[in-house]
């Protein structure tokens, strides 16, 4: 493909970016009309915050309209847990930390390293690692945060409390302004037959930027922060970038999002217009602007001081109108001395945005689509194994679960998993029974673990094993046991059988005990078989009906089928025949009036 101009190209690695913004996070509007507006507020003397105003206190207008100050909520968070103290702080996977970060008593900080507009030269880079290093040591043990660069995508970023990760990240920065080489990515790659490479990489970072925004304001309504480390990306009055620098802006605002920006440059070194940029982010999302200094460190302090005591602000406009448009906001307190600092203000919804808010809250949400498509994203975790769990009918009125592992995809791990021990233990991490180990290396059985459990609730302790059996991950979770003894139709979890090449095709195809596989994320050049385990205790072998879903619930094939033999089928899935995308299939068991239904998840990934 030939890319005609240069703006074809910007808009090419923008979207990149930004796409992966589109995710089942919401992007937050501050409504108008009959809602409320908060607006969360810092107020400080002489750096440090203050927390004994009340509501009489504040005084704030929209539009320079006086607006009647509802409510106020002092938020105070030290980045120490305050409730369900008994669970584990560790990021177990990708939705787990979006979760965690929609919790008000962590504080939330995203690190923008913009290398592109950041020297290499070692008395702007090595000034900079210890001050981002001095803020990452300031993290309680119950914050989160996440650390990207203008190339990394929103998939590809990792929150975390992981301090030794967040400083490895660190130790390895360096700017990379007006510098060529090494080229990181086939992105970059592009941007080099450019002329304009430098306004593009501008654009790149400020679109990251916004994406970053739009992924935070759709956490949760209380304070997020990100720090944004540049020397100031260019944005020309009128051009791409100042669009996109808009674009940027407008997303902090709905999101209710603060961007802090540090310039790494000391004192002095910036010339007059320099920090114009940098300044305007941070203006007009309500956060500090640490430019021209030799001490940012002291300046982050204040950064953490701020996220960790703040007011929220509430009011009902008195404008009744929903006009989609931006309304500027103003904080004052009465009394002297102080310094108030908020956001300039926040978008409306239109009339159209509501309306269609309103029609998909309205709309069932199908939770079986939902869940089958979390389990795929669950496959996205920081562990340092990928568990696949089955549930079937066990002897009597127990329940048999089924566990496999795998490596999880990725760079290959130095500490090299070999062996997965399950443990089941009581509330106090008492083993109730004897452990189950599943091999990993070439041969080496058993390839899967199976338990039966009367109904109810279980705990597990998985170890993850090197070769020489050193513990390279460990952690507890508890599964839930359905009762299947009484049901008329039993359905167990459809299972995924992926072969590589046809020897391994035809081992599964002589195997009718295969491991499934734990990673539901095949390419299309792999066969994979779907196996589906069904009876109907008290009657007749039941009909199995399989469709083929996108990502959305919509219809695209029923599968064909074959009949039941002994209780199974094996049918193949057309992974070949399918884009690169996310689907669904939804296994029907129907004998004569009962039918049960079983959602699973894949994704095709070439």
């Amino acid at each position: 493909m030939t890319l005609r101009d240069g703006s074809l190209l910007a808009g090419l690695l923008a979207g990149a970016v930004v796409a992966a913004a589109a995710q089942p996070v919401q992007q937050p509007i501050f409504r108008a009309g009959t809602d409320l507006v908060r607006v969360d507020v810092t107020v400080t003397r002489d750096d440090e915050p203050v927390t004994d105003l009340g509501l009489a206190d504040f005084e704030l207008t929209e539009d320079g309209v006086p607006q009647v100050v509802e409510n106020m909520q002092l938020s105070r968070v030290s980045g120490n847990r305050a409730s369900d103290l008994n669970e584990p702080l560790e990021i177990r996977s990708r939705q787990h930390a979006m979760l965690e970060a929609s919790r008000e008593d962590v504080r939330l900080f995203g690190i923008f390293l913009d290398d592109y507009h950041i020297d290499k030269r070692p008395e702007i880079t090595l000034p900079l690692r210890v001050a981002i290093t001095s803020f990452i040591n300031q993290l309680g043990p119950n914050d989160l945060a996440v650390i990207m660069e203008p190339l990394e995508s929103l998939r590809d970023i990792k929150y975390t409390r992981s301090k030794p990760d967040l400083l490895s990240r660190v130790r390895n920065f360096e700017g990379r302004r007006n510098e060529t080489f090494p080229i990181k990515s086939a992105v970059e790659e592009a941007q080099m037959t450019q002329r304009n490479w430098m306004e593009l990489r501008a654009g790149v970072t400020l679109s990251a930027l916004g994406a970053l925004a739009t992924q935070f304001g759709g956490l949760r309504e209380g304070r997020k922060s990100i720090l944004f480390f540049s020397q100031g990306p260019p944005a020309r009055p009128g051009s791409p970038n100042d669009a996109l620098l808009k674009e940027a802006m407008e997303a902090a605002n709905r999101g209710n999002v603060t961007i802090h920006v540090i310039d790494p440059r000391p004192l002095g070194s910036v010339g007059f217009g320099g920090d114009d940029i940098l300044r305007r982010i941070a203006y007009d999302t309500g956060g500090r602007a640490i430019v021209s200094s030799n001490d940012p460190e002291r300046h982050l302090r204040s950064v953490m001081s701020d996220a960790s005591a703040y007011y929220l602000v509430g009011y009902t406009p008195t404008r009744r109108t929903n006009d989609g448009k931006f309304h500027e906001i103003k904080v004052k307190v009465n009394r002297r001395g102080l310094k108030v600092t908020a956001r300039r203000g926040y978008w409306t919804a239109s009339e159209k945005e509501l309306t269609a808010a309103a029609e998909a809250a309205a709309t069932p949400v199908n939770m079986a689509l939902q869940n089958a498509l979390l389990a795929i994203g669950d496959a996205v975790s920081n562990r340092a194994v990928s568990i696949w769990t089955g549930v079937s009918k066990g002897e009597g009125e127990h329940t048999r679960f089924t566990f496999t592992w795998e490596p999880p995809p990725g760079p290959a791990r130095v500490d090299k998993p070999a062996r997965l021990e399950i443990q089941p233990v009581n509330d106090a991490g008492k083993e109730t029974m004897p452990a189950q180990v599943i091999g990993g290396a070439p041969g080496e059985l058993p390839l899967m673990a199976r338990f039966e459990w009367p109904a109810g609730r279980q705990r597990l302790r998985f170890t993850s094993l090197t070769a020489a059996g050193e513990t390279i991950d460990r952690w507890v979770q508890t599964q839930v046991v359905p009762d299947l003894s009484k049901s008329a139709v039993v359905l167990a979890t459809p299972r995924f059988l992926r072969a590589r090449n046809m020897i391994e095709l035809r081992a599964i195809e002589a195997n009718p005990s295969a491991s499934p596989t734990a990673l539901n994320r095949f390419a299309a050049t792999e066969r994979v078989l779907v196996e589906i385990e069904c009876a109907a205790p008290a009657g007749d072998p039941p009909q199995v009906t399989i469709d083929l879903l996108t990502a959305k619930g919509d219809l695209l094939r029923t599968l064909d089928a074959p009949p039941l033999a002994g209780g199974r089928l094996r049918l193949t899935l057309p992974v070949s025949s399918l884009a690169n995308a996310a689907y669904v299939l939804r296994v029907t068991a129907t004998a004569g009036d009962q039918s049960v239904e079983q959602w699973v998840a894949f994704r095709v990934a070439r």
